[in-house]
């Protein structure tokens, strides 16, 4: 009988690493040329998952900090991102010395994500992304997360200073999805600036506001006298005037303005008077919830220059 022919030698099987275990990187400035022509065509960003699970986290100090551990955590931030290239909050106060647990939650149709760093290193990091899309990265500073997902990252803030958190991928960054992040010194009062309210003393929504403000760890001190006069000494134009008036830092607060934008002035010390929200528009804090229809009317916040004119500052529900 002829003899039987071996069976064909089987295809070796070539394993590649999946793209969630691949490591990302925040590019510090000397580094953006090299790197721009050396990974043009790497994937990473689009709508491909790609958070990692089982590798292992890398701790090398920045100066926003290093990778935290689980076990040091005692507060969890969670941060909201949506396709109109929001972050809520968009300013976050640490202590020096905090582990912090950032929990960021996609509540839109398109992939989103959070990066810790400075402004500098955001900002150039983002012009890099918009050149070269496909860019990969990864590191314990960040965390991409898909439609519908959450994703956390658990950062040791040991350095202190302002720095921002942000979406990268291209074009969301140059949107506005950016936030700030201020760590405060290890000897620095974690209290928060007093703000000085002027309201009439009949007036639900102003008392409304003043809990709202309360409710994100302001200290308030009131004085139910109106605000008309003190509108007209602190110089807040008559165009832009609401119900109240207020005092915090050395900027003037007009109107239902959101405790998160008061912050985020506070820590960007724009040269301005300061932020008006013009009337009573139905959906800002003090004129929202269940008793409104939980309505929500398209409305901005105005950034008040010294000469008096004004641009936006944010946004809602446009």
């Amino acid at each position: 009988m002829p003899a039987r022919a071996s069976p064909p030698a089987a295809m070796p099987t070539i394993e590649r690493p999946p793209m969630n275990n691949r490591r990302r990187t925040l590019i510090t400035l000397p580094a953006l040329l090299p790197l721009a022509l050396a990974l043009p065509a790497a994937r990473a960003h689009g709508n491909a998952p790609h958070h990692g699970g089982a590798a292992a986290v890398v701790k090398e100090q920045k100066p926003w900090g290093i990778a935290g551990d689980a076990k040091d955590v005692r507060r969890t931030v969670t941060v909201r991102m949506t396709d109109d290239m929001k972050l809520s909050p968009n300013h976050i106060e640490v202590r020096q010395g905090e582990t912090l647990r950032i929990r960021a939650v996609n509540a839109g149709a398109v992939m989103h994500e959070i990066v810790l760093g400075t402004r500098e290193e955001l900002a150039a990091h983002a012009e890099l992304m918009k050149k070269h899309p496909g860019m990969q990265h990864e590191e314990p500073y960040m965390a991409h997360v898909p439609p519908g997902k959450q994703g956390e990252l658990v950062w040791h803030f040991n350095r202190a200073g302002d720095f921002e958190f942000a979406c990268l991928i291209a074009g969301h960054f140059e949107a506005g999805m950016r936030g700030t992040l201020r760590v405060k010194a290890a000897g620095q009062a974690a209290a928060q600036p007093v703000v000085q309210v002027w309201k009439d003393p009949n007036c639900g929504c102003c008392h409304d506001w003043v809990e709202h403000l309360k409710a994100d760890g302001f200290a308030v001190q009131t004085f139910d006298t109106g605000n008309t006069a003190m509108r007209r000494r602190l110089q807040m134009p008559e165009r832009h005037g609401s119900c109240h008036t207020a005092l915090v830092g050395g900027y003037v607060i007009e109107g239902h303005v959101p405790a998160r934008e008061i912050r985020r002035l506070l820590a960007e010390k724009p040269q301005a008077i300061g932020l008006a929200v013009p009337g009573m528009p139905v959906g800002s804090p003090g004129m929202d919830g269940a008793v409104y229809g939980n309505r929500k009317d398209p409305h901005d916040v105005l950034l008040v220059l010294r000469d008096g004119s004004a641009r936006v500052f944010q946004s809602y529900f446009r």
